[in-house]
């Protein structure tokens, strides 16, 4: 029997000709080139931080080629940094409209209306830019901060997750995983995740206060009050710190200390109402219920939709033997979702 002999074959394919319609662009390619070139440029002078010099190279790369998509993107984050927002938004509108498909633009044209108006933008926006190609950690974490807002936890935590996925030292992913857990009654998982977020930033004050929030909702007043001290010694400005450092030891019979925090927190912030209301609850625990009074009353001026402070004021007029107007703000601070006040109302009804 012969052998088959294989020999292998060699395929020219035909080259077609290019017609005279179809020569070669030289000009649009050295265009093309020019304007690579003075991108890199533009790029090298912002990492300089020299934005002056990067908008001149920038305008020459559009000047040359107007649909260069990425010179908008850079223009826009430049006029972002200048807090030029309305020229950035217009500079990423002009990116998408040369590049409709950009993931980048798509994302920072809707990250900037985030910073302008959150009610402006939708996960939608940021999943656009994740279905382009641009699934950078940031762009889940703004698509959990809206769903966050919006009440969709779950969602939030999923998209937080991603975020902590790509960046594990994402302290900011981590805090806000953490008050999407609070929020769905995780209260230990919370506490979790805002210890990482410590972890990788110990200058992230909300975690401290929001953690020792947490500790205060399980019963863990005196773990809450050593939060709120070290979310103090990380930031003595902050008002939310003090107030709630003197909800911590109100709860713990540290009446005096409690009126001092309470005092710091008005002196740093004498429009909050939430402070005067609690100033008020430091008037009546001593007995001082017109000092009390004067309080409660500032802060439904400031706030009328405060519930908390109906409640106590109406706590405050019962001491004073003043039951119908009791019922009064007790009635209120129901409507207002206080629920402690429909037992107090079931004294009116006696």
């Amino acid at each position: 029997m012969g052998r088959w002999i294989l020999i292998s074959l060699i395929v020219l394919f035909p080259i077609r000709a290019i017609s005279q319609n179809e020569q070669f662009d030289y000009e649009g390619y050295k265009y093309q080139r020019i304007a690579e070139r003075l991108y890199n440029s533009a790029v090298e002078a912002i990492n300089r931080q020299d934005y002056y010099g990067a908008l001149f190279y920038l305008d020459s790369v559009l000047s040359l080629k107007p649909d260069f998509a990425e010179a908008f993107i850079e223009r826009g984050k430049i006029y972002y940094t200048k807090e030029r927002k309305e020229d950035a938004l217009n500079e990423f509108h002009q990116a998408l409209y040369a590049d409709p498909d950009n993931g980048e633009a798509a994302f920072f044209e809707a990250y900037v209306r985030f910073t302008m108006d959150t009610s402006s933008v939708n996960s939608d926006d940021f999943t656009e830019a994740i279905k382009n190609r641009y699934a950078l950690p940031h762009v889940y974490y703004y698509r959990g901060v809206l769903s966050l807002l919006d009440k969709r936890y779950n969602d939030a935590i999923a998209d937080f997750t991603l975020a902590i996925d790509q960046k594990a030292n994402y302290a900011k992913a981590y805090h806000d995983r953490g008050t999407a857990k609070r929020l769905l009654g995780d209260y230990q998982g919370a506490i979790y995740d805002y210890r990482l977020a410590i972890t990788y930033d110990p200058e992230l004050i909300m975690s401290y206060i929001n953690m020792g929030s947490t500790k205060k909702k399980i019963g863990d007043f005196q773990g809450a009050e050593q939060d709120f001290t070290v979310a103090i010694n990380v930031d003595s400005t902050n008002f939310v710190a003090y107030n709630n450092r003197g909800g911590a030891r109100y709860i713990l019979g540290k009446i005096e200390e409690a009126k001092a925090d309470f005092q710091k927190a008005y002196d740093l912030n004498p429009i909050s109402y939430t402070v005067m209301s609690n100033l008020g609850n430091i008037a009546a625990k001593s007995g001082d219920y017109e000092a009390a009074l004067d309080w409660y009353n500032q802060s439904l001026e400031t706030n009328p939709e405060y519930g908390l402070a109906y409640l106590n004021r109406g706590l405050t007029l019962e001491m004073l033997g003043m039951l119908t107007e009791a019922c009064s703000d007790w009635q209120r601070a129901s409507e207002l979702g206080i629920e402690e006040a429909d037992e107090y109302l079931k004294e009116c009804k006696e």
